[in-house]
Parts: C-alpha cells; sequence; structure tokens
C-alpha cells in the first residue's frame, strides 16, 4: 500500500489511468462548454469522441451522483447545482495556497529562514502554505492550518494595513467584538491604529516578539494581492528576535519578499 501511495504521490507514469473517470470528466466538460450548460447525447459524443452508449451509460452514472439530469422538454441534459456547489468549495484563498507552494520554497533556499503564507479567516489570519519543514533555521512544526490573531502578527498587520477601508473597518468590528465577549487579546485599538499608519508608510508589516504566544518570533510580511487589487493572502519571512534586530528584518529580507509576493501574484 505504501508503494501503491508513493506512485501515486510521485505521478508515476506506470500508475493506471481510471479510464471511467477520465471519460466522465470528459463529458462534464462537454455539458460545461456548451450552451446554457445542457447538451444532447449526440452533441456530447461529437465532442468527446466516445461512442454514444458510453456517453450514455456516463450521464446516467453521473445523474445518480446527482451532477447531472435530463430536461423533459427535449430529453437533454444538464449540469446540476451540484456542480456549483463543488466549484464554490474552491476558493480564491486555495488558488492562492497552491500558487504559493513552490515561491516559498525558493524565497526560502535564498534567505534560509523559513516563510509562510496565510489568508483571512474572521478575525484571523490562517497559514496555508509554510517551509518550516525545510528551513535548517525554522523553530516550529506543522504550522498548516495554524490561526494567527491579526492584530499581534506581521500578516494580521500587513493584511488590515492594505485591504481596502471597508473590510478593514468591517473586520477591527469583528476582533473588538470578540474581544468584548473575552475571545481575542486586544491592545487598545487608538494603539493599533497607529501600528496600521505605521505599517502603511513603511509598506510591510512587521511583528518583533509582540504576540504574547510566540514571543520569540520576528517576522516581516507583505501583501499578495488578486483580483481589482484586492489583498487575498500575505506572506512573510519568520526570524527569531535573539538573531536579529527589528531595522535588520526590512533591509535583509523585504525585497526578496516583495518579489516572492509579485511570483504568487503572477500565477494567481
Amino acid at each position: 500500500m505504501a508503494g501503491m501511495a508513493m506512485a501515486d504521490e510521485l505521478g508515476d507514469s506506470s500508475y493506471k489511468q481510471v479510464q471511467g473517470l477520465t471519460r466522465g470528466l470528459a463529458v462534464l466538460r462537454a455539458l460545461t462548454a456548451s450552451a446554457n450548460g445542457r447538451a444532447q447525447i449526440s452533441d456530447i459524443s461529437a465532442a468527446t469522441k466516445l461512442h454514444r452508449t458510453t456517453v450514455r451509460r456516463l450521464l446516467e452514472t453521473l445523474g445518480v451522483e446527482g451532477f447531472v439530469e435530463r430536461s423533459g422538454d427535449d430529453g437533454a441534459f444538464q449540469l446540476t447545482q451540484e456542480i456549483k456547489r463543488l466549484a464554490d468549495n474552491f476558493s480564491v484563498f486555495d488558488n492562492v495556497a497552491a500558487a504559493a507552494a513552490d515561491v516559498l520554497r525558493d524565497l526560502t533556499a535564498e534567505v534560509t529562514w523559513p516563510c509562510s503564507l496565510a489568508t483571512p479567516y474572521e478575525h484571523m489570519m490562517e497559514i496555508r502554505a509554510a517551509t518550516h519543514h525545510l528551513s535548517p533555521l525554522s523553530f516550529h512544526r506543522g504550522v498548516i492550518g495554524r490561526r494567527l490573531p491579526m492584530l499581534l502578527t506581521s500578516m494580521g498587520r500587513a493584511y488590515l494595513a492594505f485591504s481596502s477601508n471597508v473590510v478593514r473597518e468591517r473586520t477591527l468590528d469583528l476582533i473588538a467584538a470578540r474581544y468584548e465577549l473575552g475571545e481575542v487579546p486586544l491592545m487598545s485599538l487608538s494603539t493599533f491604529r497607529q501600528i496600521l499608519a505605521r505599517t502603511q508608510e513603511a509598506g510591510y508589516g512587521s511583528n518583533f516578539g509582540d504576540w504574547t504566544a510566540d514571543k520569540k518570533v520576528a517576522a516581516i510580511a507583505v501583501p499578495v494581492r488578486g483580483e481589482r487589487n484586492t489583498v487575498v493572502a500575505c506572506v512573510n519571512v519568520v526570524a527569531i528576535t535573539r538573531a536579529t534586530k527589528p531595522q535588520q528584518l526590512a533591509a535583509k529580507y523585504l525585497e526578496p519578499l516583495r518579489a516572492a509576493a509579485k511570483r504568487i501574484e503572477k500565477a494567481l
């Protein structure tokens, strides 16, 4: 079993393709490309180069699974909302995380320190990609999925500083509400707004032992922008407070970090 899993993971060409799945996906693509997401069996057969009987069997299977349905008017098959639900589950945040993997690997090879990419999750930033397992200087493991407070971390500060005013204010309202419920640590919001102003002026977010839960962390972060210049993620370089000084972080790592963010943006 382990051998099969490894062959599959590495894309071993000897691993047999599941022909039925490939043909089913071809039928779905043909329907997606057709007008209004619906077509006759003959049209799908022509588009996929599959025999009409094969197309019918595939459509009936997809119908049982809820992905297609047959119209009562002309007998054409059409996509259902189930397909849209599958697509909706793959968000822009998944897309940016996938685009970041190779870029982060290259960034760590250049700067040696580990780096991460995080996306917003309510009042937190959730780490979606990281190279802590690749860096010889890493002091963390298993960071994927970890949620970081926006107010106290470099990526959270970068996200809020460079997001739109509407996003920033709504997120701060959410943080304040969570604070009132005793769910989040909160410095004075007026103090935090001063930090955001300095972050905007500097062009990057920073954290030098500010988060009590991880006081040895020193980090800088920059935003990653998607469509309409919206901030969809932030990427950072993480060092140790005792190994560096605040002014050294930007001097050494800001330009490689910005270049990495631009590469991720181009890949989106």
